[in-house]
């Protein structure tokens, strides 16, 4: 046989594809990334520790607001038996309720001399109402027995406490009033440390905070007054049907007070009040809980300017607006057209009514600032806005417009507000303004100073006139 020639073999190494160890890591990455999901899904659990359960299941929620925020896992006894204890799961969304400070009590039906509570919870679950606190995280916590009288707290709020020889028929959640409005509740009654007299805990919202000074004077207004006349008849008197079930007290303030007490300021409480003390009329600037707090609220006054067209216009006219203005230390501040009359007007039949009270419009006193106008007008028994209380404004912020003192301000949100020239911001058609809001003014909600006044016209919308260096 012929010998063949065979080539010889060369051995080469196998190249290794250097991105195969990325399958493993990228699987050990998702598989991480499942299980932090599907952690983040589980929520926050927390341990409610109550007296009694009233009822509350597994399955009944936790809410905040009116919604749903969690569930109730279980509900046990606790070990030594006094009590009971919940376990509850938060959702993603409100882990930061898990806070030191945050309350939970059980919502149930309740009646007392304050008023009627609960009343979803007779025919439906009950559940676990929830108030968030400012402390650090934290999941455990012991509920409250009942509905806390004073459910939100602002940081402007006072507590105040004053002392009487007996309880004079208060209890938790009686009203404090100031010429018999609301201003604030009776959070607790109880005896003194040494038990010598009845001391009650006073929260006073942030709005009438002013007008608690060292001189204010508090008495109680529960119960009924009985007067027998000579002639035999027998009167009864009593400040209202929650003041005769609950108790109450009043407060009133001499001018000059001194300033505002600080938390914890102690009173006595009187049986009833001096002649004197209804009389008094202090001069203190009352602010809203959508201000900062001591932030007073100005006080607009309802005007209506009325003229006749020329006389020489073969078909005279009346022609009329209303509006709100306000009398500020540069004058009596409005919309151009609510201070002086549009187009061609009669000579002597321009009329300016305020608050029902006629005015004369001085021939030389109007100052016109664009959409604003000023006039040097004096109001008897009115007192200026403050010229430090006002400030130019330049981007979009959150406002207030307030028109009628005894109504509610309307929020004007930023996102709401858009610049439209350069004193002037558009507010968001979506938005429905009132027409009687015409000439309220407007309020920055981060300081309280006045920054502009509300337009509102049927055709082209609202819009807020801002004010300029000049006024």
């Amino acid at each position: 046989m012929t010998a063949v020639d065979v080539p010889d073999a060369v051995i080469r190494p196998r190249r290794a594809r250097g991105w195969l160890w990325l399958i493993p890591l990228a699987a050990v990455v998702f598989s991480a990334w499942l299980a932090k999901a599907a952690w983040s899904q589980k929520g926050v659990h927390i341990e409610l520790q109550f007296e009694e359960g009233h009822g509350l299941a597994p399955g009944d929620e936790l809410r905040h607001r009116g919604i749903g925020i969690g569930i109730v896992d279980e509900v046990l006894l606790a070990k030594d038996r006094d009590g009971i204890v919940v376990n509850a799961t938060l959702r993603p969304e409100a882990e930061d309720l898990a806070r030191g400070g945050t309350r939970f009590w059980i919502v149930r039906p309740q009646l007392d001399f304050t008023g009627i509570g609960g009343l979803e919870t007779v025919i439906g679950p009950r559940y676990v109402a929830v108030l968030p606190g400012s402390g650090g995280p934290q999941q455990t916590f012991i509920g409250l027995e009942s509905t806390p009288v004073v459910e939100r707290r602002s940081p402007g709020d006072l507590e105040v406490v004053v002392e009487s020889p007996t309880r004079a028929g208060m209890s938790p959640g009686a009203p404090v009033l100031y010429r018999q409005v609301r201003v604030g509740s009776v959070l607790s009654v109880g005896l003194t440390s040494d038990g010598g007299s009845v001391e009650s805990r006073l929260h006073i919202e942030s709005s009438f905070v002013h007008l608690v000074r060292p001189e204010t004077r508090f008495w109680n207004v529960g119960g009924i007054e009985t007067q027998l006349s000579p002639l035999g008849g027998l009167s009864l008197r009593f400040d209202s049907l929650e003041t005769l079930l609950a108790g109450g007290v009043a407060l009133s303030t001499p001018p000059d007070s001194g300033e505002v007490v600080r938390n914890g300021h102690r009173f006595q409480l009187a049986a009833e009040a001096e002649d004197d003390w209804l009389n008094w009329e202090p001069m203190v600037s009352l602010g809203s809980d959508q201000l900062p707090p001591g932030a007073p609220m100005p006080r607009p006054l309802l005007a209506k300017l009325s003229w006749k067209q020329d006389r020489f216009i073969i078909m005279e006219t009346d022609h009329s607006v209303s509006g709100w203005v306000l009398l500020t230390e540069r004058g009596l501040l409005g919309p151009t057209g609510l201070l002086h009359p549009s187009g061609e007007f009669e000579p002597g039949s321009v009329a300016l009514e305020i608050s029902g009270e006629a005015f004369d419009l001085p021939e030389n006193g109007l100052r016109e600032h664009g959409e604003l106008a000023l006039v040097d007008l004096e109001i008897p028994g009115v007192r200026p806005w403050p010229q430090r209380r006002s400030r130019v404004a330049n981007e979009p912020e959150e406002c207030l417009a307030i028109g009628d003192p005894g109504a509610e301000p309307l929020p004007l949100a930023a996102a709401r507000l858009s610049a439209d020239g350069e004193r002037r911001w558009s507010v968001d058609s979506a938005l429905t303004v009132d027409p009687s809001l015409h000439g309220a003014v407007v309020l920055a909600r981060a300081d309280g100073h006045l920054v502009g006044v509300l337009l509102v016209d049927e055709d082209s919308g609202a819009a807020v006139a801002l004010l300029s260096d000049e006024g």
